[in-house]
């Protein structure tokens, strides 16, 4: 019997199961599984049930890079795999875009771009869905994605966290504001009641379809019922150096560098409960680093690569060598796979004046492939194929 003579039920069950990536490959060989895989029903029961291929993706230096981390290694071997490149939204244009910031939920990659412009992008399925900002003030954006959990499909939003300067008033400190886009209305609204220490810090995470960062304590965003969430973290002496990340898409970490010592830990939540009110948290593993008890580098973005093992790969930037670095950690050792030397610089401007600089921060985060569709307001799909 061939894969087309089952049931419709039945090869439904089994396709829900396969990869994303796999699916890709063959969806343009028969006309009845591209159809399926353009059903809303069966995206959101493919995302519940197919295994969870997942890819480690850095970006750095502007690009999304892929790496391959190959565990039977003692330390773990590190390879650069080559580039995901987003393609300019113009027609027939092939112009890369270099992306300043990224954040990942469900197979979609949110990205800002250097020339100030954000997308949304399903790079397993070749889709962009470019979302048109307001014009205004001079802004300092930053962005989340996530969705509303509804029982039967997924309502995917945007949450954008910003400070608006007028060119006019030279010494205004600048006015916060937060706003929601709706993929289903094409069109921002704006959030209200938010208090000013809402405003989120640097590499976020989403999981379970809400948006975390870490702050003097764990902020979220529900995206269901649109409000922010504090949660508690670890007992560490001081928070600084820390960086969070998602495991197998069901738990929270956080690695976290003691200051003025050479240790660092990585602690784990249990399996994140989007209706819980509390995360609760152990320490995974210790590590002792083969440096001084100085504060040289910053650990800025992380990800747990295998708990049992206790391999973490992480980011940093010596504050002496002025070097980004890639790290493998494993309990008991430090490994410096990757050094690359930092020349470009990212602008904040107030009043047309630069007021302060700050470096190309690498991050670093489990990509896993999806088929959700990316649909306008209208239901027309823009696409782009790389």
């Amino acid at each position: 019997m061939m894969m087309s003579d089952l049931p419709p039920e039945l090869l439904e069950e089994i396709l829900s199961r396969v990869p994303a990536t796999c699916l890709k490959r063959v969806r343009s060989t028969c006309k009845r599984w591209n159809d399926l895989f353009k059903d809303r029903r069966f995206t959101e029961k493919h995302l519940r049930k197919a295994g969870k291929e997942s890819l480690i993706l850095m970006l750095k230096e502007l690009k999304l890079c892929s790496i391959g981390v190959n565990l039977n290694f003692s330390p773990p071997s590190v390879e650069f795999q080559g580039t995901l490149d987003l393609k300019d939204s113009h027609p027939n244009s092939e112009k890369v875009l270099g992306i300043t910031e990224v954040f990942h939920c469900d197979g979609l990659l949110l990205c800002t771009t250097v020339d100030n412009r954000i997308v949304v992008w399903n790079p397993c399925l070749g889709e962009t869905r470019w979302i048109q900002r307001k014009n205004g003030y001079e802004r300092y954006s930053r962005f989340a994605l996530g969705y509303k959990n509804n029982k039967s499909c997924r309502s995917y939003k945007i949450l954008m966290c910003w400070v608006c300067y007028d060119r006019k008033l030279v010494d205004e400190d600048g006015v916060l504001g937060f706003e929601i886009y709706e993929f289903s209305s094409d069109s921002w609204r704006v959030l209200d009641d938010v208090s000013s220490d809402c405003f989120p810090s640097a590499n976020g995470v989403s999981l379970k379809g809400n948006a975390y960062w870490l702050k003097e304590d764990l902020l979220s965003f529900d995206f269901t019922i649109e409000r922010f969430k504090r949660f508690c973290l670890p007992p560490v002496p001081s928070r600084d150096c820390m960086a969070l990340s998602v495991v197998r898409e069901e738990q929270l970490s956080m690695l976290h560098r003691i200051q003025y010592t050479s240790k660092m830990e990585i602690y784990v939540t249990k399996k994140v409960d989007t209706e819980e009110a509390a995360l609760l948290w152990s320490k995974s593993s210790t590590v002792n680093l083969p440096i001084g008890g100085n504060n040289s580098f910053n650990v800025f973005s992380s990800l747990l690569i295998d708990e049992e093992k206790k391999v973490a790969l992480h980011c940093n930037f010596n504050l002496k060598t002025r070097c980004n670095m890639l790290h493998t950690t494993e309990e008991g050792y430090k490994d410096f796979p990757y050094t690359e030397s930092i020349h470009k610089l990212r602008w904040l401007h107030k009043a047309c004046k630069v007021t302060s600089k700050l470096w190309w921060w690498p991050f670093i985060f489990n990509y896993v492939p999806s088929l959700v569709q990316i649909k306008n307001g209208r239901g027309r799909k823009r696409k782009e194929r790389n």
